[in-house]
C-alpha cells in the first residue's frame, strides 16, 4: 500500500515537472521562430546559411532556447514547494536562460557576412566580427551598396605608401587584403575588370554532376544560356560557392561547390 502511494505521488510529481516544462517550450518555441526567421532571412541568407555558418549558428540557438530552458524546468520544478520558492526558481531558470541566449543570439549576428569582397579574381565572405575588431563601422560598408552582404572590390595598391600600408597590417596583424577597408572600392564600377578572372563554367561541371544539375536548373528557370552570365568563386567558412553574375554585375544565383575538409 505504501509502496502504490509513494509510486502514485512520484507519478504525479514527474506529470507535474513535463506539463511545466512543456509550457516552457511551447513559450521557448515562439521565441525561436522569431530568432530563425532573422537568421535564415536577415542575418544569413542563402547560399550563406548553409556556406557561412548560418546553419552553425541555428543550431546553437535551439539548443539554447529549446533543450537548455525546458530541461532546467525539468530537473528543477518541484510543485511541493513554496510559491515564493517556486517563483524563486523559475527566476532563476529565466535569468541563466536569457543570459546564455543572449550570448547565442550576439555570437551568430556577429558571425553574419556582411561583405562579399573580391581580391585578385575571387571573392571572400566577410563576417561583421572582421570589421568589429578592426573598430570600423559597418555604416561605412553603405558606401559600396546597400545590399547586404555587400559587394566591394578590393584593389592593388598603386602607391608605395599604401603598399607598405597594406605590408604593414598583413604582418602586424594578419589581416589579408580582402580584410582592408583602405582598400576597397565599388564592385560594380569595376566588374569588367575583376569578370577578366571568370570561371570556365563548362569545365567545371563537366567532372561535377551535381553541381551540373544545379547550373541546369537555375538555366531553365532563368531561361537564359550558360554564357549569358559570369560564374566567379566565393570562398566561404563551410563550403565554397560559386556566385552567377548577370553581365551588369548583379549575382542571379549561386552553385554549391564541395564542402571543406
Amino acid at each position: 500500500m505504501e509502496a502504490a502511494m509513494t509510486f502514485s505521488k512520484h507519478a504525479s510529481l514527474m506529470k507535474s515537472k513535463f506539463k511545466a516544462a512543456g509550457i516552457h517550450l511551447a513559450i521557448s518555441g515562439v521565441v525561436f521562430l522569431v530568432l530563425a526567421y532573422f537568421i535564415v532571412l536577415k542575418w544569413y541568407p542563402l547560399p550563406y546559411f548553409t556556406a557561412d555558418g548560418g546553419w552553425q549558428g541555428i543550431r546553437i540557438v535551439a539548443l539554447i532556447d529549446l533543450v537548455l530552458g525546458p530541461l532546467m524546468t525539468l530537473i528543477i520544478f518541484n510543485p511541493e514547494k513554496s510559491k515564493r520558492e517556486i517563483r524563486f526558481d523559475f527566476g532563476m531558470i529565466a535569468l541563466v536562460q536569457a543570459s546564455v541566449l543572449a550570448w547565442g543570439i550576439y555570437t551568430v549576428h556577429d558571425e553574419r557576412p556582411v561583405a562579399i569582397v573580391h581580391w585578385d579574381g575571387e571573392f571572400y565572405s566577410m563576417p561583421a566580427k572582421a570589421y568589429r575588431l578592426q573598430n570600423t563601422d559597418l555604416d561605412q560598408l553603405t558606401q559600396y551598396g546597400t545590399e547586404r552582404p555587400v559587394l566591394i572590390d578590393a584593389r592593388r595598391p598603386v602607391s608605395m605608401e599604401e603598399l607598405h600600408e597594406l605590408l604593414a597590417l598583413s604582418a602586424e596583424k594578419q589581416l589579408a587584403p580582402f580584410e582592408q577597408p583602405q582598400l576597397y572600392r565599388p564592385f560594380k564600377q569595376n566588374r569588367e575588370d575583376i569578370f577578366l578572372n571568370r570561371l570556365d563554367i563548362d569545365e567545371i561541371v563537366a567532372h561535377n554532376a551535381q553541381m551540373r544539375q544545379e547550373l541546369d536548373a537555375f538555366l531553365a528557370q532563368s531561361g537564359d544560356g550558360r554564357s549569358d552570365f559570369i560564374y566567379m568563386p566565393l570562398h566561404a567558412r563551410y563550403h565554397n560557392v560559386i556566385l552567377i553574375f548577370s553581365k551588369a554585375g548583379n549575382v542571379k544565383g549561386t552553385l554549391n561547390a564541395p564542402y571543406k575538409q
